[in-house]
Formats: C-alpha cells, structure tokens, sequence
C-alpha cells in the first residue's frame, strides 16, 4: 500500500471512529457515564462505618443514610465541629449516645453547618476530599461538616442523573431541618459537577424562602452546555473541541443533551452572599466559566457576556467600574460587588483550588464563620 493510500485510510479511519464518538455521546446512557463518572471507584471497596480508617478521630464522624422523596438511599457523613468533639470528650467515649450525641451539634445555634458536594467519578472518601474535611474542621472549629455520595456513587443507592441528584441535595437539606437546623446556618459548597448542584439547590432553597447562610463554589462552569466543547480530559484533549467548527453537528448534539446544570441562568436570583473561586491554571473547566457566574450574579442578564471572553482583562472597565478590586500578593486577585465576591487564585488549578490558604480566608469573610487563631 503506497503513503498516500495509508494516509487516506487513516485519515478515514480517525474521522469514522470520531463520528462514532460523537454519535455515541447523543444517546442518553453513554453520557451518563461520561459526565458523572460514578464507575470509577477508588478507594476500594472503602468501609465507611469506620471513617478511622481515613485518618479521622475516634467518634468524629457518623456514617449515615438519608432516603430522597424517590425513595433511594444516600451515603453520607457527619463531621462534628472540632470545639464540641472535644469538649464532650467524644475520642474516648465508649458508650456514646447514638445519635443524641451529633443531632444535638446539629441544632445548637452556636455551631454553623456545611454540605458539601464532590465533583464527578469517586466517593465522598476520595483522598483529596477527605484532606479538605480535615482543612475545614482544623480552620473552623465550629462547624459540622455533611458530605453525600450521590445517587450511584459510593455506598449510595440508584443511577445518577440531573433531576436524581437535584432531589439528592434537596432530601439532604430536610434532613438537616428535621433535625433543627435552621436554613440561615447552612452553607453550600460545590466543586467542579458538584457546583451545578449546589447552585441548583441554592435556588430551589431561595424559591422555597429558605436561603442558605451562603454559597461556595470552586472551579465552577456556567452550564454543560457551556462546558462540553471546551472540557480536557487528562489536561489536554478536548473529545468535543472539533465540534465547535461544525455548527449543524454541534447544535444536533446539544439538542440530544440530558444534562444541563444551567447554574448561569439561576445564579442571579440567588439571596444570600455567594463566593465564587477557581484556579489560574485550571485546564480542566477554564476560569471565563466562574467569570460569567460572578457577572450574572452582579449584573443579571442585562449583563450578559460572551462567555469565551475573559472580560477581567478587557481594557474597556465600563461595568467593572462599580466592583472593587483588590490583589492579594502573589495569592489571588478578588472582585466584590456587596457580598458576591469572585476569588482567581494565582497559583492553583482544578483540583487543588480548596486547599489554598487565602481559600479559607475567603469563606471566613462570605460566611461570617467562628474563625481559628489562622484568621484572627
């Protein structure tokens, strides 16, 4: 076979193998896996009725389920605030009143709550996820810490999806009012997938009077469809990057897209302060998603973006005039209009964003948090 008879038929084949793989990505099934990942599982076959196993003390964390008004069963625990394990001597507790013992840290107004939402593929007790409950519970002593495995994901039962995992956020949130807590000391995190929901949930919360304390959202996208064509796998490939030059090809697929997290048309009518944060070097979902976010929430539609513009370093200030901006040395740079900040951390990317310090200075300032000797 001569060279260019072997181009030509390579050229072909990656073009037919590329348009099985776009075609693949239509159906419902295929996308399920791609977005959530919930089949990739590590560690594994993790015990999570023994959270000693991660590192944790002794009675710090009870595992639990809580049943969704579609009747599936999640996996989650409860971290207690580090002030109230110790000052009822809970590591040394042999008999503890179960579960007396954490409800009561759950409804007690001195102590402020936090949820968490994880991003796509793993478990609540992912390596890096756990080191951030250890960060929180060291940086802020009084606060309990609720972090669930979505539907299909870890210990928890059923098959991910948009509205499945709306009605995951919303079951954990009257869990927390069955037991006391009251709706203006609970604060949402999300990162990467889990900003969709925990943006989903803000606004189902606010539409129900019940606006959260605050929310917190890392290396966020604006929707899915925003994303698809811009998202790397493994730092580098984009799998949808081609489509973008094929018009007809790329609106057939959006139409065939079951999940859409469209956290940019929500986000705005939010009524608590919300903290928006992302990583100078992430590859992954790039910083213009958390731009359009904190601009939407600022400004509404009538400020309306091209969202592949990145607008902070436009030379033309017309409506950032009204935000104050200040730079945090070789830290970050933050925006704030009233109490809707947006942080670009300097040095982070996709995955490490939570663990930079100036994030936890962030969140002691939109939540009003009890603060350690970190932030006097």
């Amino acid at each position: 076979m001569g060279i260019l008879k072997k181009l030509i038929v390579t050229t072909l084949t990656i073009v037919v193998g590329y348009g099985a793989i776009v075609l693949l990505l239509s159906f419902p099934i295929p996308q399920r896996l791609m977005i959530y990942l919930h089949w990739v599982r590590f560690p594994f076959s993790p015990n999570f009725q023994v959270p000693e196993t991660f590192g944790f003390a002794h009675n710090k964390i009870r595992n639990l389920q809580i049943t969704t008004t579609d009747n599936v069963t999640l996996g989650a625990w409860h971290i207690l605030p580090t002030s109230y394990y110790h000052q009822h001597n809970l590591r040394n507790d042999e008999n503890i009143e179960y579960p007396t013992v954490y409800d009561n840290a759950l409804s007690d107004p001195t102590f402020d709550t936090v949820v968490y939402f994880h991003g796509n593929a793993l478990n609540r007790v992912a390596p890096w996820r756990t080191d951030l409950y250890k960060r929180l519970e060291d940086k802020f002593d009084r606060l309990n810490i609720i972090a669930i495995d979505y539907r299909g994901f870890g210990d928890s039962e059923g098959t991910p999806s948009e509205e499945g995992l709306r009605l995951d956020a919303l079951a954990t949130i009257d869990w927390l009012l069955e037991r006391n807590v009251s709706h203006s000391r609970i604060t949402i995190i999300g990162h990467s997938l889990g900003t969709g929901v925990a943006t989903t949930l803000a606004y189902d919360m606010t539409k129900r009077g019940q606006s959260p304390n605050a929310l917190i959202l890392k290396a966020a996208y604006s929707s899915l469809p925003n994303l698809i064509f811009e998202y790397r796998m493994f730092n580098y490939f984009t799998i949808l990057g081609p489509v973008r030059f094929i018009p007809t090809v790329q609106n057939w697929l959006l139409s065939h897209l079951s999940h859409v997290y469209d956290s940019v048309s929500r986000i705005e009518y939010l009524e608590c302060p919300i903290l928006v944060a992302y990583g100078a070097y992430d590859i992954e979902i790039p910083g213009h998603n958390s731009q359009l976010l904190f601009h939407r929430a600022v400004f509404g539609e009538k400020g309306k973006l091209d969202f592949a513009k990145d607008w902070m370093d436009k030379e033309e200030k017309d409506d950032l005039s009204v935000l104050h901006r200040r730079i945090v040395p070789n830290e970050a740079t933050v925006y704030q209009k009233g109490q809707i900040h947006l942080v670009k951390l300097h040095h982070a990317d996709h995955n490490n964003v939570g663990y930079f310090d100036y994030m936890f200075q962030a969140m002691a300032d939109i939540t009003g948090w009890h603060r350690s000797l970190s932030f006097p």
